[in-house]
């Protein structure tokens, strides 16, 4: 008994070796933009919350976050991004277990990054700003503000903070709306072609 849970133990630990290292890997296919970077990173983190056990897709979220925030020198971007994907792949398997196409799951949990995602880096850099930041967030927080005039802010905010994450949010929309159309194509033919056949390779038995 002892050695089967050592074995599941040390395969979970290399499948989030493996699927952290493709989400950081598919990092590098991107599109360059003045506000982030979409990415096909949150691809492998997709695929490992609907077909392997939580804690991988959880893992791939934060290896990609922090890889992808030592390449781009953007940490206060990819960390936070990295963060949001975790709770995504989260939420993707929390779907899985509840619907029987994970094609769904998987598209909508794409579509939970504007939530998820975009929140996490609209809630640092806005609270970062908020609190006086001088820094590289407060640099990319005032080209936003002069690049997306619309993304100003709603004209009664309640407080400055809700109006700097209305203005990140906003302001990264694009960004994040071109990432989540690539990696839920890419996600979902991956795993309609061979998610049964990832599926039985990766197979780490119930977690």
């Amino acid at each position: 008994m002892t050695g089967r849970v050592e074995m599941a133990r040390s395969k979970m630990v290399a499948l989030m070796a493996i699927f952290g290292a493709m989400a950081l890997l598919f990092t590098q296919v991107w599109i360059p933009l003045f506000f982030g970077n979409p990415n096909l990173g949150s691809t492998p983190i997709t695929v490992a919350a609907v077909l392997c056990p939580m804690p991988v897709g959880i893992a791939a979220g934060i290896i990609k976050g922090l890889g992808a925030s030592l390449w781009t020198g953007q940490p206060y971007i990819e960390i936070p991004a990295g963060i949001g994907d975790a709770m995504m792949a989260i939420f993707t398997r929390f779907l899985v277990r509840r619907w029987r196409k994970r094609v769904y799951a998987a598209v909508v949990g794409q579509l939970s990054r504007y939530l998820f995602t975009s929140g996490m880096i609209a809630l640092y850099i806005g609270l970062a700003v908020s609190l006086g930041s001088s820094g590289p967030e407060a640099i990319a927080f005032q080209s936003l503000r002069r690049r997306y005039p619309l993304a100003g802010g709603p004209p009664y905010s309640p407080s400055p903070f809700i109006a700097n994450f209305i203005i990140v949010w906003v302001g990264i929309f694009p960004a994040v709306t071109l990432s989540i159309l690539a990696n839920a194509l890419i996600s979902t033919m991956i795993i309609s072609l061979a998610g049964e056949r990832i599926e039985g390779l990766l197979k780490v038995g119930k977690v």
